[in-house]
């Protein structure tokens, strides 16, 4: 999973409210190494370095709506 300079890490969390102008993406658009952040994530209490393709704010529907938070 590439790791971009800024040293954030990334958590997914369960959301059932999207924010109006947020990017909204599929889990089968996204390239492999975001996919396995989300699987690796979703509905857990971690965090894992930032990847290309996934920014703060951003919303996945995977097995539920998920937002993308970046620390």
């Amino acid at each position: 999973m590439p790791l971009r300079e800024t040293g954030r890490r990334l958590r997914v969390r369960r959301t059932g409210w999207i924010q109006p102008g947020a990017r909204v993406r599929h889990y089968d658009e996204l390239d492999e190494d975001a996919q396995i952040l989300v699987r690796e994530l979703a509905g857990r209490p971690r965090t894992a370095p930032e990847t290309e393709g996934l920014e703060d704010g951003d919303v996945v529907k995977f097995t539920h709506y998920y937002q993308i938070r970046a620390r």
